[in-house]
C-alpha cells in the first residue's frame, strides 16, 4: 500500500468528487456518506475478470471555521498543521524563498485530504490523484511512493514539484499562497485611532520608499488592547537573553539551564526553549540569533532603549547599559533588572510599532510571493513584529506559538 496526503485551503469537498465521477466509471465508485457529505470514497480501477483491480481510498478531515491561521485549538487538523509548520521551520533549505511561501501557505490549510492506493499509485491513479490536486490547488506530503519516485519525506505541489523534502532540496521557483476574502474575521468598525494609525504608518512607510497595501485592516485601538505587564516582559527578556548565548556559541545549554533554574526563571522558559537548550543544533542555533531583535523590542517597550532604530540596522545589544541588561554570564543575576523594570512605553507607541511593522512585513512578504526583492530587511522586520506581537497579546498567543499574519 502507498499513501499520500493533500492539505489544501478549499472546503468544498463535492469538488473531489466531481473529479472521481469524471475520471471514473460510476461502477468504479463507492461513496461511504451522502454525496454532498462524503465520508470516503473508494475506486477500484483495472478491474478485470478473475483479477482484482487497483483501489484507492480516499478520506478527509476538515477545520470546524476556516482561516488562515492556526490559533489555539484542540482540533487535530490544526494540531498537526502546527506541528508541519514547525517541522519545515527546522529544515535548513537550498531555497529559504521557496520555505518562506511553503510556511505562509500552512496557515491557510483548511483541509486534510487522506489518499491510499493499493498496492500502489499506477499509472491511472496517479493521473487521478494529480487531478485531483489541481482541482483543489493543493499541496503535498509524502513519505516517497511512485508518484514523486522517491522514498524521501517532503512536499510537492500540485504539478510534482518538489517544494521542499527533508534535506531542504527543491526543484519547484514558486507557490501560490491564496486566502479567501470570505473566511476573515467578520468585519468591525476600526477605533478612531486604529485609522489614524493606518493612515501614519503608510505614510511613514511611503517616505521610506516602502509600498504596503491601504487594503490591511489596522491594528486594534488603544482600548482594544491589552499590553503585557512590564514584570511579564522583564521576565521574557531576562530568559530570551540568557538562551541566546547558547545561539551564539558563547555558552552550552547546560550551563543556561542551570542558571535559569538557579533564579527561579526555568518555568518562565518555554518548551521551544527547552528543546533547543536540551539539543542546540547548528540550524536551531542560527534560527535563535535572530531573537537579538526580540530582546531588542522588548526593551525598547521597557523604556531601556531609547528607539527601535531602522529596519535595515541590526540591533547591537552591547549598547545597552550594563544595569539595562538582565545577564552578563552564568555568575550575574538578573534581581536587579527584574526588579528595576517598572514600566512599560504607553499603548499608543507599542501600537504605533505594531501596526508600522506589520506593514512592512506584508511589504517583504508580498515582494517574495512575486520574486521580487523586499523593501527592507526581512528578517529584522519579521522578529521585531514577532515581539510587537506578542507584547499586544496578538490572539492570546504564548510566546511560542506567536504568529505574524500579513
Amino acid at each position: 500500500m502507498e499513501n499520500c496526503t493533500l492539505y489544501t485551503h478549499e472546503v468544498d469537498m463535492g469538488k473531489v468528487l466531481k473529479r472521481m465521477q469524471a475520471h471514473f466509471d460510476t461502477a468504479a465508485l463507492s461513496i461511504s456518506g451522502q454525496e454532498n457529505n462524503w465520508d470516503s470514497i473508494t475506486a477500484v480501477s483495472g478491474k478485470k475478470l478473475l483479477r482484482k483491480g487497483h483501489t484507492l481510498t480516499i478520506t478527509h478531515r476538515q477545520r470546524t471555521v476556516p482561516g488562515y491561521t492556526l490559533d489555539h485549538s484542540d482540533e487535530p487538523i490544526i494540531a498537526n498543521l502546527r506541528g508541519m509548520h514547525a517541522f519545515v521551520e527546522q529544515i535548513s533549505a537550498d531555497n529559504e524563498d521557496l520555505k518562506s511561501l511553503l510556511l505562509a501557505k500552512i496557515p491557510t490549510i483548511n483541509t486534510e485530504v487522506v489518499v491510499k492506493a493499493e498496492p500502489a499509485f499506477n499509472g491511472d491513479l496517479r493521473a487521478a490523484v494529480m487531478e485531483m490536486a489541481h482541482e483543489l490547488d493543493a499541496i503535498f506530503f509524502s513519505e516517497g511512493n511512485v508518484i514523486f519516485k522517491t522514498d524521501v519525506q517532503g512536499f510537492w505541489d500540485k504539478t510534482g514539484a518538489l517544494l521542499l523534502d527533508v534535506n531542504g532540496h527543491s526543484t519547484a521557483t514558486n507557490l501560490t499562497v491564496s486566502i479567501d476574502a470570505k473566511y476573515f474575521d467578520s468585519p468591525v468598525t476600526p477605533a478612531a485611532d486604529a485609522l489614524m494609525r493606518k493612515t501614519r504608518s503608510l505614510q511613514q512607510l511611503q517616505e521610506m520608499g516602502i509600498r504596503s497595501s491601504a487594503m490591511l485592516p489596522p491594528v486594534p485601538g488603544e482600548a482594544d488592547v491589552t499590553i503585557r505587564s512590564a514584570a511579564e516582559i522583564a521576565t521574557r527578556v531576562a530568559v530570551l537573553a540568557a538562551v541566546n548565548t547558547v545561539a551564539f556559541g558563547y555558552l552550552d545549554g547546560r550551563a543556561v539551564t542551570a542558571y535559569l533554574q538557579q533564579h527561579q526563571l526555568w518555568e518562565h522558559t518555554t518548551p521551544g526553549e527547552k528543546a533547543f537548550l536540551q539539543d542546540p543544533q547548528e540550524d536551531s542555533k542560527t534560527r535563535e540569533t535572530w531573537k537579538c531583535e526580540a530582546i531588542w523590542v522588548l526593551l525598547w517597550a521597557l523604556n531601556k532603549v531609547p528607539s527601535l532604530g531602522y529596519m535595515n540596522d541590526l540591533c547591537n545589544l552591547d549598547m545597552v547599559p550594563a544595569e539595562d541588561f538582565p545577564f552578563r554570564g552564568p555568575d550575574s543575576d538578573p534581581a536587579a533588572f527584574l526588579t528595576a523594570a517598572t514600566t512599560v512605553r504607553p499603548a499608543a507607541a507599542i501600537l504605533d510599532a505594531n501596526d508600522l511593522y506589520y506593514r512592512a512585513n506584508w511589504a517583504c512578504v508580498d515582494a517574495r510571493l512575486k520574486s521580487e526583492k523586499e523593501p527592507v530587511h526581512p528578517g529584522i522586520v519579521y522578529e521585531r513584529h514577532y515581539a510587537l506581537n506578542w507584547l499586544i497579546c496578538y490572539r492570546n498567543q504564548e510566546w511560542d506559538e506567536v504568529t505574524c499574519d500579513t
